[in-house]
Protein backbone atom coordinates (compact mmCIF):
# COMPACT_ATOMS: atom_id res chain seq x y z
CA UNK A 1 0.00 0.00 0.00
CA UNK A 2 1.60 3.20 -1.21
CA UNK A 3 1.17 6.94 -0.84
CA UNK A 4 2.86 8.52 -3.85
CA UNK A 5 4.12 12.04 -3.13
CA UNK A 6 4.83 14.59 -5.86
CA UNK A 7 5.92 18.15 -5.13
CA UNK A 8 5.02 20.55 -7.95
CA UNK A 9 5.99 24.12 -8.77
CA UNK A 10 4.81 25.45 -12.13
CA UNK A 11 5.11 22.10 -13.88
CA UNK A 12 2.30 20.05 -15.42
CA UNK A 13 2.63 16.49 -14.08
CA UNK A 14 -0.61 15.21 -15.63
CA UNK A 15 1.10 12.61 -17.82
CA UNK A 16 3.20 11.34 -14.91
CA UNK A 17 0.09 10.93 -12.75
CA UNK A 18 -1.64 9.03 -15.54
CA UNK A 19 1.32 6.67 -15.89
CA UNK A 20 1.37 6.09 -12.13
CA UNK A 21 -2.34 5.30 -12.03
CA UNK A 22 -1.85 2.75 -14.79
CA UNK A 23 1.17 1.20 -13.06
CA UNK A 24 -0.69 0.95 -9.74
CA UNK A 25 -3.62 -0.72 -11.47
CA UNK A 26 -1.30 -3.28 -13.07
CA UNK A 27 0.26 -3.98 -9.66
CA UNK A 28 -3.21 -4.44 -8.09
CA UNK A 29 -2.27 -2.52 -4.95
CA UNK A 30 -4.00 0.07 -2.79
CA UNK A 31 -2.59 3.53 -3.37
CA UNK A 32 -3.10 7.27 -3.23
CA UNK A 33 -1.34 10.01 -5.18
CA UNK A 34 -0.83 13.29 -3.32
CA UNK A 35 0.38 16.23 -5.38
CA UNK A 36 1.75 19.12 -3.35
CA UNK A 37 1.28 22.40 -5.17
CA UNK A 38 4.11 24.62 -3.90
CA UNK A 39 2.31 27.89 -4.68
CA UNK A 40 2.41 27.53 -8.47
CA UNK A 41 1.44 30.61 -10.46
CA UNK A 42 1.18 29.21 -14.01
CA UNK A 43 -2.55 29.23 -15.00
CA UNK A 44 -2.17 26.09 -17.13
CA UNK A 45 -0.53 24.21 -14.26
CA UNK A 46 -3.26 25.33 -11.85
CA UNK A 47 -5.91 24.09 -14.26
CA UNK A 48 -4.11 20.76 -14.64
CA UNK A 49 -3.94 20.39 -10.86
CA UNK A 50 -7.71 20.84 -10.59
CA UNK A 51 -8.17 17.98 -13.06
CA UNK A 52 -5.74 15.77 -11.13
CA UNK A 53 -7.60 16.51 -7.90
CA UNK A 54 -10.77 15.11 -9.47
CA UNK A 55 -9.16 11.79 -10.43
CA UNK A 56 -9.81 8.64 -8.35
CA UNK A 57 -7.16 7.99 -5.66
CA UNK A 58 -5.68 11.47 -6.23
CA UNK A 59 -5.70 14.65 -4.17
CA UNK A 60 -3.93 17.97 -4.40
CA UNK A 61 -2.60 19.89 -1.42
CA UNK A 62 -2.20 23.61 -2.11
CA UNK A 63 0.48 25.49 -0.17
CA UNK A 64 -0.18 29.21 0.34
CA UNK A 65 3.53 30.11 0.17
CA UNK A 66 6.48 28.69 -1.75
CA UNK A 67 8.21 26.49 0.81
CA UNK A 68 10.53 24.27 -1.26
CA UNK A 69 10.62 20.56 -1.96
CA UNK A 70 11.96 19.36 1.39
CA UNK A 71 9.27 21.06 3.47
CA UNK A 72 6.54 20.07 1.04
CA UNK A 73 7.52 16.40 1.08
CA UNK A 74 7.57 16.32 4.86
CA UNK A 75 4.09 17.84 5.00
CA UNK A 76 2.73 15.44 2.37
CA UNK A 77 4.19 12.52 4.32
CA UNK A 78 2.42 13.77 7.43
CA UNK A 79 -1.00 13.68 5.74
CA UNK A 80 -0.40 10.42 3.82
CA UNK A 81 -2.53 7.45 4.85
CA UNK A 82 -0.45 4.44 3.79
CA UNK A 83 2.63 2.94 5.51
CA UNK A 84 4.97 3.31 2.52
CA UNK A 85 5.76 6.47 0.59
CA UNK A 86 7.01 6.69 -2.97
CA UNK A 87 8.62 10.07 -3.60
CA UNK A 88 8.82 11.21 -7.23
CA UNK A 89 9.81 14.50 -8.88
CA UNK A 90 7.11 16.17 -10.93
CA UNK A 91 9.24 16.22 -14.09
CA UNK A 92 9.94 12.47 -14.03
CA UNK A 93 8.34 9.92 -16.35
CA UNK A 94 8.01 6.15 -16.07
CA UNK A 95 10.38 4.04 -18.13
CA UNK A 96 8.49 0.78 -17.45
CA UNK A 97 4.85 -0.04 -16.81
CA UNK A 98 5.81 -2.36 -13.93
CA UNK A 99 7.38 0.49 -11.94
CA UNK A 100 5.01 0.11 -8.97
CA UNK A 101 5.11 -3.70 -9.08
CA UNK A 102 8.91 -3.63 -8.75
CA UNK A 103 8.63 -1.45 -5.66
CA UNK A 104 5.87 -3.70 -4.31
CA UNK A 105 8.18 -6.71 -4.41
CA UNK A 106 11.21 -4.80 -3.06
CA UNK A 107 9.33 -3.26 -0.13
CA UNK A 108 9.05 -6.64 1.61
CA UNK A 109 11.65 -6.60 4.36
CA UNK A 110 13.06 -3.14 3.54
CA UNK A 111 12.30 0.29 4.99
CA UNK A 112 14.03 2.24 2.22
CA UNK A 113 14.31 1.22 -1.43
CA UNK A 114 16.01 3.41 -4.02
CA UNK A 115 15.35 3.26 -7.73
CA UNK A 116 17.37 5.60 -9.87
CA UNK A 117 17.07 8.06 -12.72
CA UNK A 118 18.18 8.04 -16.33
CA UNK A 119 18.55 10.84 -18.85
CA UNK A 120 17.76 9.99 -22.46
CA UNK A 121 19.75 11.34 -25.39
CA UNK A 122 16.56 12.88 -26.73
CA UNK A 123 16.59 15.30 -23.77
CA UNK A 124 19.68 17.11 -25.08
CA UNK A 125 19.06 20.61 -26.41
CA UNK A 126 21.36 23.44 -27.41
CA UNK A 127 20.55 25.34 -24.20
CA UNK A 128 20.86 22.51 -21.63
CA UNK A 129 24.21 20.93 -22.41
CA UNK A 130 25.66 21.74 -18.98
CA UNK A 131 23.02 19.81 -17.02
CA UNK A 132 23.02 17.04 -19.61
CA UNK A 133 26.80 16.59 -19.32
CA UNK A 134 26.56 16.76 -15.53
CA UNK A 135 23.98 13.98 -15.53
CA UNK A 136 25.99 11.95 -18.05
CA UNK A 137 29.11 12.25 -15.85
CA UNK A 138 27.09 10.92 -12.89
CA UNK A 139 25.82 7.87 -14.80
CA UNK A 140 28.56 5.59 -13.46
CA UNK A 141 27.61 6.35 -9.86
CA UNK A 142 23.99 5.52 -10.70
CA UNK A 143 24.79 2.03 -11.93
CA UNK A 144 23.22 -0.62 -9.72
CA UNK A 145 26.48 -2.28 -8.64
CA UNK A 146 28.00 1.08 -7.65
CA UNK A 147 24.89 2.14 -5.71
CA UNK A 148 24.87 -1.12 -3.81
CA UNK A 149 28.55 -0.68 -2.88
CA UNK A 150 27.88 2.89 -1.72
CA UNK A 151 24.24 2.74 -0.57
CA UNK A 152 24.10 6.06 1.29
CA UNK A 153 26.02 8.10 -1.26
CA UNK A 154 23.54 7.97 -4.10
CA UNK A 155 20.16 8.38 -2.48
CA UNK A 156 17.81 10.12 -4.88
CA UNK A 157 14.46 11.62 -3.86
CA UNK A 158 13.50 11.85 -7.51
CA UNK A 159 12.69 8.14 -7.16
CA UNK A 160 12.54 6.68 -3.66
CA UNK A 161 10.38 4.32 -1.61
CA UNK A 162 10.56 4.83 2.16
CA UNK A 163 8.51 3.68 5.12
CA UNK A 164 6.42 6.63 6.29
CA UNK A 165 7.47 6.31 9.94
CA UNK A 166 11.15 6.36 8.95
CA UNK A 167 10.75 9.43 6.78
CA UNK A 168 8.88 11.32 9.50
CA UNK A 169 11.64 10.40 11.96
CA UNK A 170 14.25 12.16 9.78
CA UNK A 171 13.03 15.77 9.40
CA UNK A 172 15.19 17.95 7.20
CA UNK A 173 17.26 20.65 8.95
CA UNK A 174 15.55 24.05 9.01
CA UNK A 175 18.16 25.44 6.59
CA UNK A 176 17.23 22.78 4.02
CA UNK A 177 13.75 24.09 3.31
CA UNK A 178 14.68 25.39 -0.12
CA UNK A 179 16.19 23.77 -3.21
CA UNK A 180 19.30 21.67 -2.70
CA UNK A 181 21.00 18.83 -0.81
CA UNK A 182 17.87 17.20 0.58
CA UNK A 183 18.93 13.88 -1.00
CA UNK A 184 22.40 14.01 0.55
CA UNK A 185 21.12 15.02 3.96
CA UNK A 186 18.52 12.25 4.05
CA UNK A 187 21.22 9.72 3.13
CA UNK A 188 23.47 10.96 5.95
CA UNK A 189 20.64 10.81 8.48
CA UNK A 190 19.58 7.31 7.44
CA UNK A 191 23.17 6.08 7.71
CA UNK A 192 23.49 7.53 11.21
CA UNK A 193 20.22 5.86 12.19
CA UNK A 194 21.47 2.53 10.87
CA UNK A 195 18.61 2.24 8.37
CA UNK A 196 19.50 0.03 5.40
CA UNK A 197 18.96 1.40 1.89
CA UNK A 198 18.20 -1.31 -0.65
CA UNK A 199 19.01 -0.30 -4.23
CA UNK A 200 17.15 -1.85 -7.15
CA UNK A 201 16.92 -1.45 -10.91
CA UNK A 202 13.72 0.59 -11.22
CA UNK A 203 14.55 3.75 -13.16
CA UNK A 204 12.55 6.86 -13.86
CA UNK A 205 13.27 9.17 -16.77
CA UNK A 206 14.48 12.65 -15.83
CA UNK A 207 12.32 14.34 -18.40
CA UNK A 208 12.83 18.09 -18.05
CA UNK A 209 16.54 18.97 -18.16
CA UNK A 210 17.27 22.49 -16.90
CA UNK A 211 18.72 25.05 -19.26
CA UNK A 212 22.30 26.16 -18.54
CA UNK A 213 21.02 29.42 -17.04
CA UNK A 214 18.43 27.70 -14.85
CA UNK A 215 20.87 25.03 -13.69
CA UNK A 216 23.45 27.57 -12.56
CA UNK A 217 20.73 29.54 -10.77
CA UNK A 218 19.53 26.42 -8.95
CA UNK A 219 23.14 25.59 -8.08
CA UNK A 220 23.51 28.99 -6.42
CA UNK A 221 20.38 28.32 -4.32
CA UNK A 222 21.67 24.88 -3.35
CA UNK A 223 25.06 26.25 -2.31
CA UNK A 224 23.36 28.83 -0.10
CA UNK A 225 21.47 25.97 1.57
CA UNK A 226 24.77 24.13 2.06
CA UNK A 227 26.41 27.23 3.53
CA UNK A 228 23.66 27.39 6.16
CA UNK A 229 23.97 23.78 7.30
CA UNK A 230 25.65 22.65 10.50
CA UNK A 231 29.28 21.59 10.35
CA UNK A 232 28.04 18.04 11.04
CA UNK A 233 26.75 17.90 7.45
CA UNK A 234 29.46 20.05 5.89
CA UNK A 235 32.13 17.56 6.98
CA UNK A 236 30.33 14.86 4.97
CA UNK A 237 29.38 16.67 1.76
CA UNK A 238 32.06 16.74 -0.93
CA UNK A 239 32.23 20.43 -1.83
CA UNK A 240 32.00 21.75 1.74
CA UNK A 241 34.45 19.07 2.94
CA UNK A 242 36.91 20.24 0.27
CA UNK A 243 36.48 23.86 1.38
CA UNK A 244 37.09 22.90 5.01
CA UNK A 245 40.29 21.09 4.06
CA UNK A 246 41.53 24.09 2.07
CA UNK A 247 40.70 26.31 5.02
CA UNK A 248 42.73 24.12 7.37
CA UNK A 249 45.62 24.20 4.90
CA UNK A 250 45.32 28.02 4.67
CA UNK A 251 44.61 27.82 0.94
CA UNK A 252 40.94 28.83 0.79
CA UNK A 253 41.88 32.49 0.36
CA UNK A 254 43.37 31.62 -3.04
CA UNK A 255 40.08 30.03 -4.15
CA UNK A 256 38.21 33.17 -3.08
CA UNK A 257 40.60 35.46 -4.95
CA UNK A 258 40.36 33.27 -8.05
CA UNK A 259 36.57 33.36 -8.02
CA UNK A 260 36.45 37.11 -7.54
CA UNK A 261 38.75 37.53 -10.53
CA UNK A 262 37.45 34.84 -12.86
CA UNK A 263 34.04 33.67 -11.55
CA UNK A 264 32.05 35.80 -13.99
CA UNK A 265 34.20 34.60 -16.88
CA UNK A 266 33.77 30.97 -15.80
CA UNK A 267 30.00 31.44 -15.75
CA UNK A 268 29.98 32.88 -19.28
CA UNK A 269 32.14 29.98 -20.45
CA UNK A 270 29.76 27.47 -18.86
CA UNK A 271 26.88 29.02 -20.78
CA UNK A 272 28.67 28.62 -24.12
CA UNK A 273 31.09 25.70 -23.65
CA UNK A 274 29.74 23.54 -20.81
CA UNK A 275 32.35 21.57 -18.87
CA UNK A 276 31.74 19.50 -15.73
CA UNK A 277 35.29 20.16 -14.50
CA UNK A 278 34.91 23.92 -14.89
CA UNK A 279 31.47 23.71 -13.28
CA UNK A 280 32.96 22.04 -10.19
CA UNK A 281 35.67 24.73 -9.98
CA UNK A 282 32.99 27.43 -10.29
CA UNK A 283 30.89 25.84 -7.53
CA UNK A 284 33.82 25.66 -5.13
CA UNK A 285 34.68 29.29 -5.76
CA UNK A 286 31.09 30.48 -5.34
CA UNK A 287 30.66 28.45 -2.16
CA UNK A 288 33.90 29.76 -0.67
CA UNK A 289 32.60 33.34 -0.93
CA UNK A 290 29.14 32.77 0.58
CA UNK A 291 30.08 30.28 3.29
CA UNK A 292 30.26 31.78 6.80
CA UNK A 293 33.42 31.03 8.78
Amino acid sequence: MFSILISVFNYDCTELVGELINSCSLAKTDYEIIVGNDCSTDPDVLQALKKIDALPHCRVFNEAHNVGKAYMLYHLADIAIYPYLIIIDSDARLLRDDFIERYLHAATGHDVVSGHVVVLESALRADNRLRYRYEFAAAGERALDYRRRHPYKNLCTINLLIRRSVFLATPFPKDCYQYGYEDTILGIDLEDMGVEIYHIDNPLIHNDIDSNHSFIGKTHKALHVLAGLDRFYKERIRISRTALKLQRWHLLWAVKVWHRLFGALERRMLMRWPSVTLFNIYKLGYYSLINPK
